[in-house]
């Protein structure tokens, strides 16, 4: 079941370059921490409850330095994640209900989390995330 929204995910070409406006507006910008097994550079920043997540291709040549190429950006809206509390479970029922899953099994995500994505066609073209975490993210 999901419980909220856990991020609001953000392509971006340099997370330096583009944690700038967040810190302007009073927003703590967390720790950068590698991912590798999603090829990229992370940092979150917290607004209440939920978090928004500057994710950074490290491979220039990866799929998501394509999509930022595409759209001619240096920054670019990603994806919507919601927090779940069984996401194995909730990948099973998905599955059980014809939903075309991008993983079919949770991998490792940033800040201690397990994390799937959903394909594209399931949201009509919205990248959906979801995270299962212990406990809410705390930054540094």
């Amino acid at each position: 079941m999901v419980s909220k929204i856990d991020h609001l995910g953000v392509l971006v070409d340099d997370i330096d370059h583009n944690r700038s406006l967040f810190e302007r507006l009073g927003l703590a910008v967390g720790t950068v921490e590698r991912v590798p097994s999603f090829g990229v550079e992370i940092a979150f920043i917290r607004v209440g409850e939920s978090l928004i997540e500057l994710v950074e291709p490290i491979d220039p040549d990866s799929g998501l330095a394509a999509d930022l190429e595409a759209a001619d950006q240096t920054a670019m809206l990603h994806h919507l994640a919601f927090r779940v509390d069984d996401l194995e479970g909730q990948l099973a029922e998905l599955r059980r209900a014809g939903v075309a899953l991008a993983d079919e099994k949770p991998r490792q995500g940033a800040g201690d989390a397990s994390v799937a994505f959903l394909e594209r066609r399931a949201a009509n073209g919205v990248r959906v995330e979801l995270v299962e975490r212990e406990n809410d993210l705390t930054l540094s």
